[in-house]
């Protein structure tokens, strides 16, 4: 037996124990790529579980998907929870979990509001809605908002300047008065003095001096008003040429032509003005006539009082030659009335139309809210609002028109409006709540507390209702009236009327500046008045159009005489045009994207809060990433020799995988 020989067995041994080795090699290599797939597949079920925690009420009520999380650490722990128990059970995948760390972590306060964004047009672009505008009108609606901004701002002001140059009407026809006076005492001494009555003379006399030192004062207080109303017209000339670039050529000229006319009443202005300043040395000349004619009245009655006669038969003085040389110089002052047309006829029409003009500047809120309405006196008590804790910018951040107006469709149908009471959904204690508090609502969640004109307060960002009513029915005004004017400016019956009304005014029969430049302050308080009538037909229910034609207009002359004189609004609109949360949207357009979307974070807030009082928006997690440290084992194969010289036991081996989801 000594003799036989083991080579064969020994080498098949080793082969075997190389096969084996090879197979458990493969094997254990299947098995790593394996255990690396079943990791991926674990891990990304376990953040699914994460991010199927989404914050139920703020589903059920806005249709936004956000998981809440505090901190990091939190959201790890979760993770790391639903992935033990795929470790756990992993018999041909040994892993042990090291660390789940978060790398990246966006939530919905995030990057000005991107990723509230796109829940939001996530949600809307798959689901049936009935649009107040269409993709082709949105670029033209926003066009014409902004030129009717632009048409106001400089209406407005030019508004102002017609007002001034009335004023300065007003100034020569204090001028005026003043000669009138003058003249007036002057016959009356001149009638004194034909009745030899040196006293009364006097008096009168003194009286027209009186109203001659007056004249200096008055032609200083009117060439004050002209070069005020001079470097103003300059100033809003540039106001102007800043504004035109958002209004169209034909605007652009039927504006230039209005404004021309300004420009003209003060160059016209300037003429005259030579006329009214030689006014104030002629005033200082008569008065030195008028004092050296008293003092040779005084002389004449000096020498009545002393006269003496021996004759029994004598009269008396002669008292006409006495007087004559009096009444004669003092028929010397010659009172120069102005040669041109001015003053204002019918300041009473002048003051209702400035009446209404008050109305809007004085705060007209309460009258164009009908009275069947009551303005909501909701206060924002909510703390740690996103638009006022978070750091975001109001700068422009590319949104086409298209997602704007999606963005704007959600508004509408989920928040609330004025009045609160006209959305369909339901108020909190009348939704449909579940165990853990989740109702649906399509209105946004109602009830006692907060605001209730949540659309107005992306608008106003004020922290109470009536602020943001306030803001929005100005906002409403500033486009209604730009729109409106620009409707009366092309629309010839309407200018040939207003033309009327300023002549009334003036009292001058022709187109001069002055007629010319009051026709478009009657304009321009028309459109006014029919925009106060839009605003409180809108807040009434009724409808308005955007752009009107004559047969869309309400509001006549005579009406808008007595608006101003009643200092009540009429109710505008009708069954055609735009609804008040149509007009809303527009306002929206105006606006940047990132204000509003914070403003909706707040509304959101808010509203959750009343049932969550803990909930807040910048916890919503949108999206995150995190990196995972794990040890697998080996199974099939390890390192002996490595083992030896070491001198570990241990057969694993260290893992790492990177997982990541969003809504």
């Amino acid at each position: 037996m000594r003799g036989i020989k083991g080579e064969v067995t020994i080498f098949i041994s080793m082969v075997m124990m190389c096969v084996f080795a090879l197979l458990c090699g493969l094997l254990e290599s299947a098995r790593t790529a394996g255990a690396r797939w079943y990791l991926q597949t674990a891990a990304s079920s376990a953040l699914d579980s994460v991010f199927s925690q989404y914050h139920r009420q703020l589903w059920d009520t806005y249709r936004l998907l956000f998981a809440e999380y505090e901190y990091e650490e939190e959201l790890e722990t979760d993770f790391s929870g639903f992935l033990q128990p795929y470790l756990e059970e992993s018999r041909w995948y040994p892993m042990t979990l090291q660390s789940a760390k978060v790398e990246e972590w966006l939530g919905a306060t995030d990057d000005n509001g991107a990723y509230l964004e796109e829940e939001i047009l996530d949600y809307m672009r798959y689901g049936i809605w009935d649009m107040d505008f269409d993709a082709n009108t949105i670029s033209g609606l926003w066009e014409n908002a902004k030129e009717a901004v632009a048409v106001k701002e400089v209406s407005e002001v030019y508004r102002g300047r017609a007002g001034d140059a009335l004023k300065l009407e007003k100034a020569l026809e204090a001028i005026s008065s003043c000669q009138e006076k003058q003249e007036s005492k002057k016959q009356e001494g001149l009638d004194s003095l034909e009745e030899y009555n040196g006293p009364l003379f006097r008096t009168k006399a003194q009286a027209v001096i009186q109203q001659l030192n007056r004249i200096p004062g008055l032609v200083e207080n009117y060439q004050n008003q002209a070069d005020e109303l001079a470097e103003k017209l300059a100033y809003n000339r540039e106001i102007f040429e800043k504004d035109r670039e958002d209004c169209s050529g034909s605007v652009n000229e039927q504006m230039i032509q209005e404004i021309q006319q300004f420009e003209e009443y003060v160059a016209q202005n300037g003429r005259r003005r030579k006329e009214i300043e030689e006014l104030k040395s002629q005033s200082y000349e008569q008065v030195k006539l008028v004092e050296k004619v008293i003092q040779e009245a005084l002389k004449v009655e000096k020498t009545i009082d002393e006269w003496e006669s021996d004759d029994e038969d004598d009269d008396g003085p002669d008292l006409e030659a006495l007087w004559s040389p009096v009444i004669r110089h003092f028929d010397e002052l010659m009172i120069k009335f102005l040669s041109f047309q001015h003053g204002v006829a019918d300041k009473k029409t002048e003051g209702f139309l400035k009446n209404i003009e008050n109305i809007y500047k004085s705060g007209f809120l309460r009258l164009v809210v009908p009275e069947e309405k009551e303005i909501s006196r909701g206060i924002l008590e909510t703390l740690e609002l996103p638009s006022e804790t978070e750091i975001w910018s109001e700068e422009a951040r590319g949104i086409s028109f298209m997602d704007h107006m999606m963005v704007n469709e959600y508004c509408g149908k989920f928040f609330r409006c004025f009045p609160a009471e006209q959305n369909d959904g339901n108020t909190l204690e009348e939704a449909s709540i579940d165990k853990d508090g989740a109702g649906q609502s399509e209105a946004g969640i109602s009830g006692s507390g907060g605001l209730s004109y949540e659309i107005e307060y992306m608008i106003g960002g004020k922290d109470y209702d009536e602020g943001n009513l306030m803001v929005v029915a100005n906002r409403l005004l500033v486009i209604r009236e730009g729109l409106n004017l620009l409707h009366i400016m092309s629309d010839p019956n309407k200018r040939q009327e207003a033309q009327k009304v300023a002549m009334m005014i003036t009292g001058v029969a022709g187109l001069s500046p002055l007629v010319l430049l009051t026709t478009f302050f009657v304009m321009s308080i028309w459109a006014l008045g029919e925009s106060l009538m839009d605003i409180r037909g809108l807040l009434a229910g009724n409808k308005v159009m955007l752009l009107k034609s004559a047969k869309d207009w309400t509001l006549d002359l005579e009406q808008l005489i007595i608006m101003g004189q009643k200092k009540e609004i009429g109710t505008g609109g009708g069954e055609q045009g735009l609804n008040y949360l149509s007009w809303l949207k527009v306002l929206l357009f105006m606006d940047e994207i990132v204000c509003q979307e914070y403003r909706m974070m707040d509304m959101i807030q808010m509203n959750i809060c009343r049932i969550q009082t803990s909930f807040r928006m910048r916890r919503g997690v949108y999206r995150t990433k995190l990196q995972n440290n794990l040890t697998g084992k080996h199974v099939f194969f390890s390192l002996g020799f490595v083992e030896n010289i070491t001198g570990s036991r241990t057969h694993t081996y260290p893992m790492e995988i990177t997982v990541e989801r969003k809504y």
